[in-house]
């Protein structure tokens, strides 16, 4: 319904399950209108705990939580992964067929971002043979 200056009310309607309110606003521009809103973050991590994840393998690749002892992880929007300081191997972060020559390289101090939810499908492994050398990850979600 148009208003006297020409603006258009609108409404949407929904849940979000939890019976939070979700500020939105709109912006309407020549040829169509965008959705704004803002993510007011949660109460709590996904997990209570954190641990460090231990990378033993240069040949076979891991899903994260097994490396930290722990089922399965969902987090809210995705994970923040980052390379121990001290690692002097580096690490190969990707998906199910992530290789020691195919992945997203972390060199040590190094973070990466990604927006997948699930823990369990995120893979890791090292370049070269961590036995004798730190290969450290670290997790964080989002």
């Amino acid at each position: 319904m148009a208003n006297e200056d020409g603006s258009i009310n609108s409404q949407i309607h929904g849940t979000t399950g939890s019976g939070n309110i979700l500020p939105i606003s709109a912006i309407t521009q020549e040829t169509s209108t965008s959705l704004l809103f803002t993510r007011q973050g949660r109460e709590d991590f996904a997990s209570t705990t954190h641990p460090r994840m231990v990378v033993t393998s240069h040949t076979i690749a891991k899903q994260l939580p097994l490396l930290c002892g722990l089922q399965e992880v969902v987090a809210q929007t995705g994970f923040l992964i980052t390379a121990d300081y001290s690692n002097t191997v580096t690490v190969m972060i990707g998906g199910q067929t992530v290789s020691s020559t195919d992945g997203i390289p972390l060199v040590a101090g190094q973070s990466l971002m990604l927006d997948i939810v699930r823990l369990s499908k995120i893979y890791t492994i090292a370049v070269t043979d961590p036995s004798g050398g730190t290969c450290n990850l670290f997790w964080i979600d989002m």
